[in-house]
């Protein structure tokens, strides 16, 4: 008798601590979310911030200079580079424009600081 429950207690351990994992490892969209991170030109100088939360699909850029530069993000299918979507932020220092678009969720997408050649993120939206 005493065995059973050893082995009982032992299945039940080893199925609680598998369900553990699994409930740590099947994120949902968030996993496709970055930022802010900084775009910053070939000098280093810091032009503006973006970030996207894949829950919602919502990308935010942010211009943090007053140099007549307006930050710009585009997002590209990772297959075939074709632009899927482009946030300006063209309000000025201080400022972010903030956009939202269907993405799917298996898509593998690239993210640009257009203008900066610098490459955000790439991966899926969710």
């Amino acid at each position: 008798m005493k065995i059973r429950k050893n082995l009982a207690a032992r299945t039940l351990g080893i199925g609680a601590a598998a369900a553990a994992c699994l409930m740590l490892t099947t994120g949902v969209a968030e996993a496709g979310s970055f930022g802010p991170k900084a775009m910053v030109d070939t000098n280093g100088v810091k032009r503006g911030t973006a970030q996207f939360v894949a829950n919602g699909d919502t990308l935010t850029v942010c211009d943090t200079r007053a140099d007549g530069f307006a930050p710009k993000v585009s997002v590209y299918y990772a297959n075939t580079n074709t632009l899927v979507w482009r946030v300006t932020a063209n309000l000025g220092k201080g400022f972010c424009v903030k956009s939202s678009k269907n993405l799917g969720e298996r898509t593998r997408y690239d993210f640009w600081a257009t203008g900066l050649n610098q490459r955000l993120y790439v991966g899926t939206a969710g």
